[in-house]
């Protein structure tokens, strides 16, 4: 649908949840954000197309939010579309968005070393036969603009602490900021409003700074890939609880190892904090924030650790 003048939302689905792609069509280019599935630009992006009488060719750019496949693994399909747009996507991420082998094993498999938690052989092959990545055009930097008519462009903004190459995308125009997974509420939320799984940032600093900046705007509409649209104070409400929810899972970590009698591993945390962060089914992806707290408390010298049967384990310093 479109949600402001020239800007689209696709929604595709993804299991029982939805990823969407955005399409900000002027009049002489169009700017396609994230590509979804292989599968989704056939079964999805086409008939869009066709029911808004825009051309293939009209799609001049393609950005990548993110590092992730449900956001990249559409390449190679778009590609095979609109042969002559430019692919980007941040310096940072652009190895990964490139290599779907790397973000597995880089991304999606880096905790199994250090805590024994990893995807099933099942999920990875999933992620493979529904991915085909092709070379990036131009590697951003965030700060860059893009001209779609001689009237409007939009700003890419870089937005990290999901990945380190996070982007968003502002309309000026319209006050609007597409900022696909820059921030995550409290919760990853199923199709029907239902929590999924804990928000997955991964580097805390940035991601709180990420907010702040998102937060500063004062956007009038704030489109996400895996929530519903938001408008007016709905804005601020939806960062503010983004925002609170980093404070208190931070609090909590260091509250729980504060009482433990013995360090504690990754999966220990998980099993504890699981219950009283949020009601999703399954916590296995406070693995994801978790590190980076972690991580942080390390490098501000409170915390100590070590290997048990293997495993990473915590403690704070006494």
């Amino acid at each position: 649908m479109e949600i402001r003048p020239g800007i689209h939302r696709i929604q595709t689905p993804l299991g029982d949840r939805f990823v969407c792609l955005f399409l900000l069509v002027g009049k002489d280019r169009a700017l396609l954000i994230d590509t979804g599935m292989d599968q989704t630009p056939g079964e999805y992006l086409d008939p869009y197309l066709d029911a808004i009488g825009l051309a293939p060719e009209k799609i001049s750019y393609v950005i990548n939010s993110h590092a992730d496949f449900d956001h990249t693994a559409g390449n190679a399909s778009v590609r095979e579309r609109c042969p002559n747009a430019l692919f980007m996507c941040h310096r940072l991420d652009q190895p990964m968005v490139e290599d779907i082998e790397l973000m597995i094993s880089d991304r999606y498999g880096e905790y199994g070393p250090l805590h024994d938690i990893d995807e099933s052989d099942e999920s990875k092959e999933f992620v493979r036969s529904a991915t085909r990545h092709i070379p990036i055009d131009i590697a951003l930097s965030g700060g860059e603009k893009l001209r779609l008519d001689p009237n409007w462009e939009v700003e890419i903004l870089h937005t990290p602490g999901h990945t380190y190459g996070h982007l968003s995308i502002y309309d000026r125009r319209s006050n609007t900021l597409v900022i696909a997974d820059a921030t995550l509420y409290n919760a990853v939320l199923t199709a029907t409003g239902q929590p999924a799984f804990p928000p997955t940032y991964r580097y805390v600093d940035t991601y709180t700074a990420s907010a702040n900046r998102i937060a500063g705007i004062g956007a009038d509409t704030l489109l996400t890939s895996h929530y519903p649209v938001y408008q007016g104070p709905q804005v601020a409400e939806f960062i503010d609880e983004s925002r609170a929810y980093i404070d208190r899972l931070d609090q909590a970590l260091v509250d729980e190892l504060a009482k433990a009698d013995a360090p504690r591993t990754m999966k220990e945390l998980i099993a504890a904090l699981g219950p009283f962060l949020g009601e999703w089914p399954d916590s296995t992806y406070l693995v994801f924030p978790l590190q980076g707290h972690l991580e942080r408390l390390e490098l501000y010298g409170k915390l100590q650790t070590d290997r048990r049967d293997g495993v990473m384990t915590y403690r704070l310093n006494s």
